[in-house]
């Protein structure tokens, strides 16, 4: 599978259109052009367990938001790349009060405006699917043999059933990336509560390796810790990745 960067579109109006997106990604364009994201993982690639090919591999990407994961996959020749994310506000895991805090408008805010025009300008084929992680099984979407999920337990109410399900559909390995605090020991997990940036909970590098393994996989492997700089708020965030196998 190969990405053809779109010929239609010249470098002012692509900055143009960029520009009115609030991007999580960055993301390159091709143009000499890279999205303003919050997070740039393109310096911290190498602490990912991911091959540098996926020749005829199809590849699951969990919480895709703006799909700079799904389009890397692309480009390291995946068969088929699918980008799994829920459709708007409405559908986060939003704790009650969060919820009744916000406008009728801002819940049907819809996601995926980042990752329709980069892979618009990209020339992608990676096919997206507004589905929650919960709902994430092999009868709806078949199997793969590589499931990628970032940053993403750390939003959700049941993080282990998630896990549960990411497992169902996992037929090669699974490659999982994690926020982690540093400051928990043991398995321990500290409940957040949901209420700013829709984060449930802080992980302890011990209690994200148990958890994986408890959602059945047989064999979870360590791979990496790094901190990832967050450009809004000017600070690091502790990440730690694991591969982990079925049977």
């Amino acid at each position: 599978m190969t990405m053809t960067l779109s010929p239609a579109l010249n470098r002012e109006a692509i900055l143009e259109r960029v520009g009115r997106i609030s991007w999580y990604h960055s993301i390159p364009l091709g143009h000499d052009v890279v999205t303003p994201g919050v997070f740039d993982h393109r310096p911290f690639m190498h602490q990912y367990p991911i091959p540098a090919r996926l020749d005829g591999m199809r590849v699951l990407d969990v919480g895709t938001f703006d799909g700079f994961w799904s389009f890397e996959f692309e480009r390291r020749g995946a068969a088929e790349v699918v980008a799994l994310d829920v459709e708007a506000r409405r559908d986060l895991d939003l704790s009650p009060r969060v919820h009744a805090g916000l406008t009728p408008a801002q819940l049907s805010e819809p996601f995926g405006s980042g990752f329709t025009l980069a892979r618009e300008i990209l020339g992608s084929t990676v096919r997206r699917e507004t589905l929650s992680v919960y709902e994430l099984s092999p009868e709806r979407l078949g199997t793969f043999d590589l499931v990628h999920s970032g940053a993403l337990l750390l939003h959700l109410l049941n993080p282990l059933k998630a896990l549960e399900r990411m497992r169902s559909v996992v037929r090669g390995h699974a490659v999982i990336a994690e926020c982690y605090s540093p400051h928990l020991p043991f398995k321990l997990l500290r409940y957040l509560g949901g209420q700013q940036w829709t984060a449930w909970w802080a992980f302890s590098y011990g209690c994200l390796r148990q958890m994986i393994y408890d959602a059945g996989f047989d064999r979870v492997d360590p791979v990496s810790k790094f901190a990832l700089p967050h450009r809004v708020h000017k600070r690091t965030v502790h990440h730690a990745t694991f591969r982990a196998f079925p049977h």
